[in-house]
């Protein structure tokens, strides 16, 4: 059974420096001028919020993708594989004469930034997005499952959707032999050498940033690209897309620890490419020689359509735990990214406190929500730095996410600190809490211009990305935020019904009365 709501009168000048909306020297209400409050109260509201697994969601519409095994002590193992298209970056080529394949390299780049040590001469890299550091099972396989621009099951009138569970689709349609496989695959830092002209028709080297550099097999690339120059499977990325479907890059635990990669596929380096040489005609002091000429054509990765699909286990415990908790609140919140679990919360289960605070007629300088991190369920777990919290039924950002103008585009990690400060650790380095600012949401809520609507937390590996996906086999829940598939990570809060007092979950509301 929940205690009955609380209520608790603090001084002022305790709480008072907290406020960012006490800063100024007056305010206004009602058309009068007033003197800044001295008798700032808080009121601490009950609130039901319980854990939602997640089984299915869209992973076709997002600016990077995980390839990789992570092994999540709390929540258990998570395989992410990507399903991808490749295009021509020049239609109907022409290879040239007597065309000999020397080698194919797949590369797609890592994120990551010089070192302090790196040089002119000597650059040095280190990775970043690199989750865990074991190796995994890589395999490519070539597929014959086509990939939609458009729904046809919508008259073509939407994007296609793509979903995390679709892998034993993808493998139905597997082409042929594998193309690659490395059963003990790493991502290294080294970097990476091309041969090229520059502007002065000179030859140039150029060393690149770290990224998957892998080779495939000469032949099947004379077969599939080289020999069918002049053919319609070439003649445009129509055909082609038709022709080559779709490529797909298979992750699988081996005995190690694993190791997830943070991919950004719309980097322009993100290719095919198949480098050969042909015969070429060159005349001089009036003499015609057939000389043998480098040459290079890429199948770019950038432009086709892509999706991640997941493969794990959950573990048993915490889905057992998830499983029994129900709209009514619970203990502990488990919130998990990728394919995961979320939260949901409900700010007033008890209509009649709602209609009473409308009553009131309150100035409410802040409200917020601060989870506390259950470190003895977090097994010293890896924790995200961020939390999201959304609009869940109506499936758009909060009023006080949109107002913070502290977005920082360069730095996710320290954007909109003022909604979502980033996760308080204590002196041994482990969370402490969360929080999350929803002032302007319940002043929206008390005037009657919102309805009660329950919110959704998840952690969000980027809280800049705004961007929702659909999700498949939740009733009352048809879209979570997209950044909460860029994170391998995840949490465990206390919940509104634990017996520590002190770090239950409640609406805090910082207010002023004003009525006689």
């Amino acid at each position: 059974m929940k205690l009955n709501t609380l209520i608790k009168i603090t001084a002022a000048l305790v709480v008072v420096f907290v406020f960012t909306g006490c800063d100024e020297g007056y305010t206004e209400i009602g058309g009068e001028i007033i003197n800044n409050p001295t008798d700032v109260k808080l009121r601490e509201v009950e609130v039901n919020a319980y854990s939602q697994k997640i089984n299915s969601i869209q992973t076709n519409n997002l600016t990077n993708y995980f390839l990789g095994v992570n092994n999540n002590p709390v929540y258990g193992e998570s395989t992410a594989s990507i399903v991808t298209q490749l295009n021509l970056s020049r239609s109907n080529p022409d290879f040239g004469e007597n065309v000999v394949l020397d080698s194919v390299v797949m590369t797609i780049p890592y994120f990551s930034h010089e070192t302090e040590e790196s040089t002119t001469d000597n650059l040095q890299y280190e990775l970043d997005s690199i989750y865990r550091e074991g190796s995994f099972k890589l395999s490519v396989y070539e597929t014959s499952y086509f990939l939609n621009d458009l729904d046809p099951a919508a008259d073509f009138e939407q994007r296609q959707k793509y979903y995390s569970d679709q892998q034993d689709e993808i493998e139905q349609h597997i082409v042929g032999e594998t193309l690659y496989q490395d059963d003990n695959f790493m991502p290294s830092a080294e970097t990476y050498t091309t041969y090229g002209v520059n502007d002065n028709a000179e030859n140039d080297t150029v060393v690149n940033s770290p990224a998957l550099r892998i080779k495939l097999p000469l032949e099947y690339f004379q077969q599939k690209i080289i020999d069918k120059e002049g053919s319609d499977a070439l003649l445009n990325n129509n055909n082609f897309k038709n022709y080559f479907r779709s490529l797909f890059l298979k992750a699988e635990p081996n005995s190690s620890e694993g190791s997830q990669i943070l991919f950004s596929l719309s980097n322009p380096k993100a290719k095919i490419s198949l480098y050969y040489t042909h015969d070429s005609v060159e005349e001089a002091d009036g003499e015609t020689t057939t000389v043998r000429a480098p040459d290079s054509y890429d199948l770019n990765i950038t432009a086709g359509n892509h999706f991640n699909t997941y493969k794990g286990s959950f573990n048993e415990s915490v889905l057992q735990a998830i499983d029994s908790q129900n709209e009514t609140g619970s203990e502990n919140l488990y919130l998990k990214g990728q394919v995961g679990s979320m939260a949901i919360i409900d700010l007033f289960p008890d209509e009649t406190v709602l209609e009473e605070l409308r009553a009131n007629n309150w100035l409410i300088n802040e409200a917020n929500l601060i989870f506390y991190v259950n470190q003895d369920l977090m097994d010293n777990a890896v924790e995200p730095e961020r939390l999201f919290l959304y609009n869940v039924d109506d499936n758009i950002i909060l009023a006080d996410y949109a107002n913070d103008i502290g977005a920082t585009e360069s730095d996710p990690l320290n954007s909109k600190l003022t909604f979502a400060p980033r996760l308080e650790r204590g002196e041994d380095d482990k969370g402490v809490f969360y929080k999350i600012r929803i002032t302007e949401h319940l002043k929206y809520v008390l005037n009657q211009d919102s309805d009660n609507v329950r919110l959704g937390l998840v952690v969000t590996g980027n809280i800049n990305n705004t961007t929702l996906s659909a999700v498949k086999g939740l009733e009352d829940i048809s879209r979570v935020p997209a950044s909460s598939l860029l994170t391998p990570n995840g949490t465990a809060l206390y919940g509104d019904e634990t017996s520590n007092e002190e770090k239950r979950l409640k609406l805090r509301i910082y207010y002023t009365d004003y009525n006689p």
